[in-house]
């Protein structure tokens, strides 16, 4: 599989408006008269498809409630279409349910409710077009093409998530995952595991009662993820180190987010912190080498992170966060998914609306990185890396949670 970088990047993007009210277009047009972007419009999602089929678009928003096809049935369309197009969803906050379906199927990256303030989308949607052209990048697209055959998620995980929106029952949820024996076999041995110490569980449907339907998500994405690619014997130790560095996160990063004064619904984006470090996983398997040289350079010139050590090395626009972005995205996974990934060493480039995330992961990271690295003569240091809003007790807290959970890392997972 080859991919080719966008040939001008300088251009406007084309974004597609499809509403089935006509008021409510000329609005839309006369409101982004002035922007960086081109304003396509459709009153139907056939029209829109139509406009598709004759022009590049880089963004579809589309509203919900349409005659003859809705909006989940247009983007849906879109997805398989035009895969390369980002898709958004408008919803009035009644249907806000509708708008998270969108997110949690793959059919949309985000959704903006009604009423929206023009400025606000504005800035989203050059935000997105601002992100699809870091993710076409002639550099990085040169390293994905390095990858013969792309990893994808396996259908298991899609079956999952639209019974899960569904509302399915748990032992309808548990018959799903065991249609897969060897992924099955695999949930039970992290459900078991020190990190969750459950201990006896036997079953699907014991695990999902225990654990949760987040918790058992969780799991399988990160089953998913690393299950379908061939690991040696000797990169067991680099990704059992990322994998407890993104349970950590995945941990930490609610109870830290909801602290913050006027934070989104943290329910909206679960699983965030499980898919940030991505592009470590894909480097370890596919550029093996190369996550070893970053290593020596961390090393080397120590005190220094996973990124500087890529940007000292010469791997800027290519690094791990562009690459876990790209995948986080050719998965069709939620736009917040996607700016965590891409922007949690440099926070102040992601978007306003998902900002604070961003902010929480790197400081989080951070923290993880720091107690990692820890002996007596620092542990004053990361205490004092405590943003003002979160209560030293928490803090603290943390932090022991942190150094137990890596200093008994041995034994928090099998081999998976």
């Amino acid at each position: 599989m080859s991919i080719e970088a966008d040939s001008d990047t300088s251009e406007r993007g084309n974004v597609l408006f499809v509403d089935d009210e006509l008021n409510v277009l000329r609005s839309i047009k006369r409101g982004f008269l002035h922007s960086s972007f081109q304003v396509l419009t459709a009153l139907s999602a056939r029209e829109g498809l139509q406009i598709l089929d004759k022009v590049a678009v880089d963004i579809v928003v589309t509203d919900y409630r349409m005659p003859n096809m809705d909006g989940l049935r247009f983007l849906q369309e879109v997805r398989e279409r035009y895969p390369g197009t980002a898709r958004v969803i408008l919803s009035g906050y009644i249907e806000k349910s509708v708008a998270v379906e969108s997110l949690t199927r793959g059919l949309a990256s985000t959704y903006i409710l009604k009423p929206w303030l023009n400025e606000d989308i504005e800035r989203r949607l050059e935000h997105i077009l601002t992100t699809r052209k870091v993710l076409q990048s002639k550099k990085l697209l040169d390293t994905i093409n390095g990858i013969t055959n792309l990893p994808t998620l396996p259908p298991i995980y899609q079956e999952f998530m639209e019974a899960v929106q569904n509302e399915r029952s748990m032992a309808d949820i548990a018959l799903i995952i065991q249609k897969d024996p060897s992924v099955a076999t695999k949930v039970l041995q992290i459900a078991n595991s020190a990190f969750y110490g459950i201990n006896s569980c036997s079953s699907i449907n014991q695990a999902a009662v225990t654990l949760g339907l987040d918790t058992l998500h969780d799991i399988l994405l990160t089953i998913s993820v690393i299950s379908p690619m061939e690991w040696g014997r000797e990169q067991f130790q680099p990704l059992h180190e990322i994998l407890i560095h993104s349970f950590l996160m995945n941990q930490h990063l609610p109870v830290v987010y909801s602290l913050k004064p006027d934070a989104i619904a943290y329910r909206d984006f679960p699983s965030v912190g499980l898919t940030f470090d991505v592009g470590k996983i894909i480097l370890l398997q596919y550029y093996p080498d190369r996550f070893q040289a970053v290593l020596r350079a961390m090393d080397e010139c120590a005190p220094m992170n996973f990124y500087e050590a890529e940007l000292l090395l010469g791997f800027e626009k290519n690094s791990h966060q562009e690459i876990g972005a790209y995948f986080l995205d050719y998965w069709n996974l939620p736009e917040v998914f996607i700016e965590t990934a891409l922007y949690h060493h440099c926070p102040k480039k992601s978007s306003d609306h998902y900002r604070e995330i961003v902010e929480m992961s790197n400081y989080i990271e951070t923290l993880i990185e720091s107690v990692y690295n820890m002996d007596d003569a620092l542990h004053e240091s990361v205490l004092a890396l405590r943003k003002s809003f979160i209560p030293e007790k928490v803090h603290t807290r943390m932090i022991e949670i942190i150094g137990k959970t890596i200093s008994e890392g041995h034994s928090l997972f099998v081999s998976i």
